[in-house]
Order: C-alpha cells, then sequence, then structure tokens
C-alpha cells in the first residue's frame, strides 16, 4: 500500500515558542521533528520564495525548523556555526530533540571566494585546474572542512538537546556562470557571482563551464571526504546531488533549464533535490 507523502510544516526559529500552533516543536501533532540549517538555498523570506526545505516531503506529519537566515545575509559555513540561533536550537536549555538535522553549507564560501580563486587569463589550457590559484582554492575547502566540524562538535557537545542525532547534507549541482543575477527582498539584486569574475579576468567562454565544473566537483570532495578516513564526522552524512538539474544554458540571463539564476535553482530544481535528499532523511526517521 502506497504511503501518502504530506508537505512538513516549514517555520524559521524566530517564530518557535509564539502562540501559533503549527510553531511549536514540542506539540504531540509532529511524529518527527528537524532542525535546518544553511545558505541560501535553505534561507526563507527573500525572493525567489521558493527553497529546498518547502519542496520536501514526508511519510509522516513533520516539523521543520529553520535557522536559515533569509536574504541570504549568513552565506559562509563558519558563520553558520557560529549563528546564535542554530547554538540555542541544540542547546539543553533552548533547543529540542530534534530527530534529524539538515544542513546546507560550502557553495557560498566556494561563491565567496571565486574571485580569489580564478587566474587571470595569460594562455589556453586544457586542464580547468590551471586557471585556479590551487593555494586560495585550498583554503577555501579547507574552511568549509572546519565550519562542518565546528558544526558536528555543536551537535555532540555536553547538555546538547541532540546529540548523536543524523545529520544530512549535499552536494552542489553544475552552475553554469551567466549573467544572471537574483533578486533578495522588494529591491536588492545580488549576483551575478562566477559571471563576472571570468570576465575580469579575461577568461574565454569556451572554458567557463569546465572552470565551474572543476570547482563544484572539489567542493564535493571536499564535503564527502568528511564521511570517511580515520577523522570521519560521526552520524554525518552526505547525499550527491551532482547531476540531478537540468544545466542552464551558457548566455542565458533569466530562467534556464532547472536553474532560476546562475546559483538558485528554480522550484522544480529544488523538487528534484528534495525528492533525493528527503529519501536519505526519511530513512533515520
Amino acid at each position: 500500500m502506497e504511503v501518502a507523502m504530506m508537505r512538513p510544516d516549514v517555520v524559521p526559529w524566530g517564530n518557535v515558542g509564539t502562540d501559533e500552533h503549527e510553531s511549536d516543536p514540542s506539540d504531540s501533532l509532529y511524529d518527527n521533528r528537524i532542525l535546518a540549517e544553511g545558505d541560501s538555498w535553505f534561507s526563507m523570506g527573500g525572493i525567489p520564495t521558493s527553497n529546498l526545505l518547502f519542496s520536501m516531503r514526508f511519510n509522516k506529519f513533520t516539523i521543520i525548523v529553520n535557522c536559515a537566515s533569509p536574504g541570504d545575509t549568513i552565506r559562509k559555513i563558519g558563520k553558520i556555526a557560529k549563528n546564535p540561533n542554530l547554538v540555542k536550537a541544540m542547546s539543553g536549555s533552548d533547543g529540542y530533540a530534534w530527530d534529524a538535522i539538515l544542513l546546507s553549507g560550502g557553495g557560498n564560501d566556494l561563491i565567496d571566494d571565486v574571485h580569489k580563486i580564478i587566474r587571470k587569463f595569460t594562455s589556453l589550457h586544457s586542464d580547468p585546474a590551471d586557471y585556479c590559484n590551487q593555494n586560495k582554492l585550498e583554503k577555501t575547502l579547507r574552511s568549509v572542512e572546519k565550519g562542518y566540524r565546528k558544526i558536528i562538535d555543536l551537535r555532540d557537545a555536553t547538555g546538547s538537546s541532540c546529540k548523536g542525532k543524523p545529520v544530512v547534507t549535499h552536494t552542489y549541482d553544475w552552475m553554469t556562470p551567466r549573467n544572471s543575477p537574483s533578486r533578495f527582498f522588494p529591491f536588492k539584486l545580488l549576483g551575478p557571482w562566477i559571471y563576472p569574475v571570468l570576465v575580469k579576468a579575461n577568461v574565454p567562454e569556451s572554458q567557463w563551464n569546465a572552470i565551474s565544473d572543476y570547482l563544484v566537483d572539489a567542493l564535493r570532495t571536499t564535503i564527502k571526504g568528511l564521511t570517511t578516513g580515520s577523522d570521519k564526522l560521526p552520524n554525518f552524512h552526505v547525499v550527491n546531488t551532482q547531476d540531478t538539474l537540468t544545466p542552464a544554458a551558457l548566455g542565458e540571463t533569466g530562467e534556464s533549464g532547472d536553474w532560476m539564476n546562475e546559483i538558485h535553482p528554480g522550484s522544480d530544481g529544488y523538487k528534484k533535490l528534495a525528492t533525493k535528499i528527503g529519501k536519505k532523511v526519511r530513512g533515520f526517521l
């Protein structure tokens, strides 16, 4: 018998503790309680109004309390790890007994540092790595790794409300460099991000996708690396979502493929990602 899938109640941390019925994670109505924190793929209150969390589905009543800031104001994973709302949400005094934790982080670290990573074009190369400052890239990737480790330390700290609970995060799909910005709130325009860096560095357009793919894959390797080896993070799980979305076409300035702009999927794209990530999360509930 097929079980009907239901939308979760997705509420910002700021609504928790109010008189609104759906904003109380302790309500016996809920079978599952999930804490979410992350970058602009999770953030609420911006435009586009869609995000990955809204597209998730569960077979039981679920609340997702979201600590991600609106309008993409907390970007890098290191700052996410220090978010006071996240600290409260995991604390024994102010937090809740979360069944799982959803994270989205690392993509903005790469985007914010891309101007340091891309080299000024001097000659054509077949290897996209040759267009990148490897020392700068390595510094960014190690920062991402450190940020994730800080969040796991917070989860497992003495007195934590969710010690040892499963943490699920994701990789990032292929972002096409293009002159396609994102609008947050009514008047604030953000981006594009990768496109202007490549233009300023005089990198030929024929190399743009290869360079972007190289950087995104380096980030995937770093995040996945936290699940292996002698220093792997406990109960930390990475859903590889690469090759899930239809890439945007080079040169398109609006919605293209499954992407609303240069670095954010559209609603259909988020649904595809949520299907993969949701399946993993449901396995822990």
